[in-house]
């Protein structure tokens, strides 16, 4: 197949998985911002977030990521790399689950108000996303995409359906929620079992300490990367808690100001839901494009190919992303409930973070597909860095004299500008690796407006909506060949797809009919022989 219908193929593939999951999680918001509190919200969301992206990357040293990896790579054993991946993820879920009792008895001693069935509940979780993550990366990497596709769209109706119904009508509140959260990786996993079947290559004689090396050296890396991201992404809420909370009334309990900040940190956390929708746009293609470029890194026009693939995937994502900043505001309305809604404001900066990212993202494959992954750590621990040195110094600051309300506008800038660095160094650092030709002046000037587009909206300003149509309609004329190049390849696939159908019809009639025509000879034959048989006898 074409390396570029190969990448719009699994391009379609992974968007209508990708698609669902986005609607899913979209559905989801409306009931969690309209039946739980903002601080309730705040800190389950926080710690369901904590555990996906920081402990079981940490506890199962990040062997998902190698196991899709080394899994497309034809030169070794799946029945190795997949048993070598099993035995680190369930060693790395017992120590969870006695790190999770040993804090349970702490917490309840301490009279935490959590509850005794709160904190044990994470245990389950933990193992069933663990188990789901590296059957869904095995069976991404051994080419079964469509299964893989299913398995999240199968997932996501699980995690809608449950926390509807445990949420809505049984009142179950966080724990619904979170039960929500435990069902849905079962249903994935019994799933991607009877299609797939991928538990038939684990066999204990297969595990190879030589292979698991070199995973280790390829997933270790990712870890630490991992670390970062969640630093990144979500560290910010916790800083925002707790260094404001001292800064305003020093050390100590202080329950009130902690709810208090808590239900801010809900709103941020509520507001950085809205930001997928670029994601939605993005995930489309880059779970293909981590794909393609692995497959393609040994080519020897791989540079044109990924020059090209980045010329078409900029002016995309711009657009989308112009449109969606447009929209927010009204969208809110139906994804932010009640006390929840006045936070919108913070997802336009929010947003630009997330373009920061999609693009980081897109430089990001080049560094699994070489297996470079300390690229991936070095530009990820550099943005970390960053978002911890804008909290550390800012937040207590601008809690001590300004207020704490106002620290939201820290942590979403930090957010913002670890992004941005994060994409940055992922430039840099993709040089030694591949080249990229792009006009950068083109795609910074671009990126400019939208970030313009954000404070606009950020500041709520009257007629934001002219400003943000001008912006979008100048983006447009800047892309204008490459959208009428992408238009017209889009038009050219659904006319050939229907050639294609058409042809295989008649080629099905023609079948039909040409045996149609050979049994009625066989019939006339029949009937000769026994016309012949009977003037014999």
């Amino acid at each position: 197949m074409n390396k570029y219908k190969r990448l719009i193929s699994n391009s379609i593939i992974f968007a209508l998985g990708n698609l669902t999951v986005k609607a899913a999680q979209f559905f989801i918001l409306p009931i969690l911002t309209k039946y739980l509190l903002t601080s309730q919200y705040g800190i389950t969301d926080n710690v369901v977030t904590t555990i996906s992206d920081l402990f079981i990357p940490l506890l199962t040293l990040g062997l998902a990521e190698a196991l899709f990896r080394f899994s497309a790579d034809k030169k070794y054993s799946p029945n190795a790399i997949i048993t070598n991946s099993f035995t680190v993820v369930s060693i790395g879920i017992i120590v969870f689950a006695v790190c999770d009792v040993i804090f349970y008895f702490v917490a309840h001693a301490m009279g935490s108000t959590y509850g005794e069935s709160y904190l044990l509940l994470l245990i389950p979780l933990f193992a069933f996303k663990s188990f789901k993550n590296l059957l869904g990366e095995f069976t991404r990497g051994i080419g079964k995409t469509v299964n893989y596709a299913l398995s999240s769209i199968i997932e996501a109706g699980a995690t809608l359906l449950t926390a509807y119904l445990a949420i809505v009508h049984g009142h179950f509140g966080i724990y619904g929620y979170i039960l929500a959260l435990i069902i849905a990786p079962i249903v994935g996993i019994i799933f991607l079992t009877i299609t797939v079947n991928p538990w038939k290559y684990i066999k204990a004689r297969d595990f190879n300490k030589v292979t698991l090396k070199e995973m280790l050296k390829y997933s270790i890396p990712n870890v630490s990367n991992s670390i970062s991201w969640w630093i990144v992404q979500t560290s910010g809420r916790y800083l925002l808690v707790y260094l404001s909370v001292i800064a305003i009334a020093g050390f100590g309990k202080h329950e009130e100001l902690y709810d208090q900040a808590w239900a801010v940190a809900g709103l941020v956390t509520a507001a950085g839901k809205l930001p997928s929708l670029i994601n939605v746009v993005s995930s489309i293609f880059l779970q293909a494009w981590s794909l393609s470029s692995a497959q393609e890194s040994e080519s020897s026009d791989r540079n044109e190919f990924y020059s090209m693939v980045f010329k078409y995937y900029s002016p995309v994502i711009f657009l989308a992303t112009g449109a969606i900043i447009l929209i927010v505001p009204y969208i809110s309305k139906f994804l932010l409930k009640n006390d929840f809604y006045d936070a919108w404001v913070y997802s336009p900066i929010l947003i630009m973070g997330a373009v920061s990212g999609c693009f980081s993202a897109f430089f990001g494959a080049f560094f699994g597909a070489y297996y470079k992954t300390k690229y991936s750590m070095y530009s990820t621990f550099i943005g970390a860095g960053v978002n911890l040195a804008i909290c550390c110094i800012f937040m207590p600051i601008v809690a001590k004299f300004i207020g704490l309300d106002s620290v939201v506008y820290v942590s979403i800038i930090a957010f913002w500008l670890s992004y941005t660095v994060i994409f940055v160094t992922r430039v840099l650092l993709s040089k030694k690796l591949v080249k990229v030709n792009a006009n950068w002046f083109k795609f910074i000037s671009q990126y400019l407006l939208l970030m313009a587009l954000a404070v606009v909206y950020t500041l709520n300003v009257k007629y934001k909506w002219i400003y943000a149509t001008f912006v979008i309609l100048l983006i447009l004329i800047i892309n204008i060949r490459e959208i009428i190049f992408i238009f017209k390849k889009f038009i050219e696939m659904l006319k050939r797809r229907k050639k294609n159908a058409q042809r295989d019809t008649e080629g099905t009639q023609v079948v039909v009919e040409e045996k149609g025509v050979d049994s009625s000879a066989e019939n006339n034959a029949q009937e000769s022989r026994e016309n012949i048989d009977n003037e014999q006898n």
